[in-house]
């Protein structure tokens, strides 16, 4: 996450700085410690018995560890974001097929902020808990900030030269 969409809001808009970025992270850091439930290990499930859809329903459910669901998911986000830039900047998708990976992945961003607010309780700290909810909430935030670069500064993300056939959603 940020690879990419930082480094351009930071250079190229005034929509916020790094220092603001920081401090608001920092802030709500804060917040989701305070209000990040405590640890509890009353429930203990052998993993070793389940098969991959009894896993993503227990991984809905909460009854997985933290680490176990949210490490997977918060890779292949990763992955498929950069792999989604990766092919936009080379043009070899084009800037709709670009937006329409978001709108795909906004579907398991929803079924993964479920499963980690559901599953914080399923970890050693608290600590761990607000980290992964603000890596969440982040995920939200790139998609955001994915919007905005699309509207507003597609020409400076975008090879628009090489987009014959979506030129002008560079505009």
């Amino acid at each position: 996450m940020f690879i990419d969409t930082l480094p351009l809001i930071f250079k190229y808009s005034q929509l916020i700085g790094p220092v603001e970025l920081l401090i608001v992270s920092g802030f709500l850091l804060g917040i989701l410690y305070v209000s990040a439930p405590f640890p509890d290990d009353s429930l203990k499930i052998d993993g070793s018995k389940l098969d991959f859809y009894n896993y993503l329903y227990r991984i809905w459910q909460g009854e997985i560890a933290l680490i176990t669901l949210f490490w997977p998911f918060f890779l292949l986000l990763n992955g498929a974001l950069y792999a989604a830039d990766t092919l936009a900047k080379s043009a070899i998708i084009s800037v709709s097929s670009w937006g329409n990976i978001h709108m795909i992945l906004l579907g398991p961003l929803i079924w993964w902020t479920v499963a980690v607010w559901r599953g914080s309780t399923r970890t050693g700290l608290r600590w761990w808990s607000a980290c992964a909810r603000l890596a969440v909430i982040s995920a939200y935030f790139e998609l955001g900030l994915r919007l905005y670069i699309r509207t507003q500064h597609s020409r400076l993300f975008f090879n628009c030269e090489e987009l014959l056939m979506d030129y002008f959603s560079c505009f």
